[in-house]
C-alpha cells in the first residue's frame, strides 16, 4: 500500500510540473501575441492613414496624368489600393471573453 501512495505521489507531482511548465509558455506566447495583435493594428492605422490622405490629395485635382508627377501619383495610388487590402477588420484581436 505504501508502494502504491508513493507512485501515486510521483505521478501527481510529475504532473503538477507538466502543467506548471504549460502554463508558463501558454503565458508567453499570449504576451507575444499580444504584442503581434499591436503591431498589426498600428500598421493597419498607418494603411488607412496614408489612404485617406491619398484621397484627399486626389480630391484637389493637383495632379494631372499627363505629366510626371501625375504618373507618379497614380503609381502610388496604385500601391495605396494593394495595400489597402492588408488592413485588419476593427475587432482583430479583441478577446470575447
Amino acid at each position: 500500500m505504501e508502494i502504491l501512495a508513493i507512485i501515486l505521489a510521483v505521478v501527481i507531482l510529475g504532473l503538477g510540473y507538466v502543467v506548471f511548465n504549460l502554463n508558463r509558455k501558454v503565458i508567453k506566447q499570449e504576451e507575444i501575441l499580444e504584442y503581434q495583435v499591436g503591431y498589426l493594428r498600428n500598421v493597419s492605422y498607418l494603411i488607412q492613414e496614408s489612404k485617406i490622405y491619398v484621397e484627399q490629395l486626389d480630391e484637389k485635382g493637383a495632379f494631372r496624368s499627363d505629366d510626371e508627377v501625375g504618373v507618379f501619383f497614380n503609381f502610388m495610388k496604385e500601391i495605396q489600393e494593394t495595400i489597402n487590402a492588408y488592413r485588419l477588420p476593427k475587432d482583430y484581436g479583441k478577446t470575447t471573453e
